[in-house]
């Protein structure tokens, strides 16, 4: 039969197959939505129970000694370094341009950034522990084969996370937690607002915004979110100050912020100044499946002791 806007059986079927394409639509968007985010929640639970490998900060702090006694040997002041890549090559891209480095470090024609291959830095002798100038220095994820760090009180201003809530609270609890362990960030101390973080010490906005204007110790701040108003605006004031010591990171994006990250669910953060970044490649220094499982094992122990 050939169709014809003057037959009804062509209307019935043109209705029949209009009515199987939206039926075929519906089951079929919502089913590749849903393997989508399956995969994706399963991404997280999978990072949530990857134990971060011990050589891992050892290797950075070996690398951070070495930028320090490279320029202690020369007589050179470290102008600080906003990011880091660790491969390799070991990248320093400067909060300060300087066209001198000292060996075996070599700077770009714009002085902004200095490379030194791996091997170069093993040999430098060191002198000394790493000094509190990296304090705040953390792994926001890999891109490739490389490590991406980053100096958090060098972005002089308010780090942002952005993207679905579960993505930016795995992120936001490897900061804290990086800054809890690594022997570089030893002493640094870490204050949390609004119950944006279980990790630190929990204070109110006026007692956070008085420790970053004393500025006696480095100091890594968390925040729910950036504070409204003029409290908001001080902060943001004393942490764009130079030479600053303390970073902030909050867990809600915000006009006010310096960077903001674009976390997502793929495991992956997406920003102006950093690229794409994936942040799944940070373990935990206890992963939350062991934590639930000494947790429960307590619990039955404590049970059993009772009955």
């Amino acid at each position: 039969m050939n169709w014809s806007f003057v037959e009804p059986q062509s209307h019935l079927l043109l209705t029949m197959a209009v009515v199987l394409f939206l039926g075929a639509l519906a089951f079929v968007i919502p089913t590749i939505v849903a393997v989508r985010r399956r995969t994706a929640t399963d991404a997280l639970a999978w990072a949530d129970q990857v134990r971060r490998d011990p050589a891992a900060p050892w290797a950075v702090d070996r690398v951070l000694r070495s930028v320090d006694a490279s320029c202690a040997n020369a007589g050179v002041v470290f102008p600080g370094a906003v990011r880091m890549t660790v491969g390799t090559t070991v990248r320093l891209d400067l909060a300060s341009p300087t066209i001198a480095p000292p060996q075996p470090w070599t700077a770009t024609p714009d002085g902004r950034s200095w490379t030194a291959p791996m091997w170069a830095l093993q040999a430098v002798p060191l002198v000394a522990a790493a000094p509190t100038e990296f304090a705040t220095v953390v792994s926001l994820g890999t891109d490739g084969d490389e490590t991406v760090l980053v100096d958090l009180r060098r972005v002089r201003g308010v780090v942002a996370l952005r993207g679905e809530r579960p993505a930016r609270a795995a992120l936001l609890q490897r900061i804290v937690d990086q800054v809890r362990t690594d022997p570089w960030a030893t002493g640094t101390a870490v204050l949390s607002v609004g119950g944006a973080s279980d990790a630190g010490t929990a204070v109110s906005v006026r007692d956070a915004i008085a420790a970053v204007t004393a500025d006696a110790t480095p100091g890594l701040l968390v925040v729910a979110r950036v504070p409204a108003g003029a409290d908001g605006r001080e902060l943001v004031r004393l942490l764009e100050r130079p030479g600053g010591r303390w970073a902030c990171v909050a867990a809600e994006p915000h006009t006010l912020a310096r960077w903001t990250l674009e976390v997502r669910r793929d495991g992956t953060h997406v920003s102006d100044v950093l690229g794409t970044v994936q942040w799944t490649g940070l373990g935990l220094s206890v992963p939350l499946a062991a934590s639930v499982t000494a947790d429960t094992v307590t619990e039955r122990d404590g049970a059993e002791a009772d009955a």
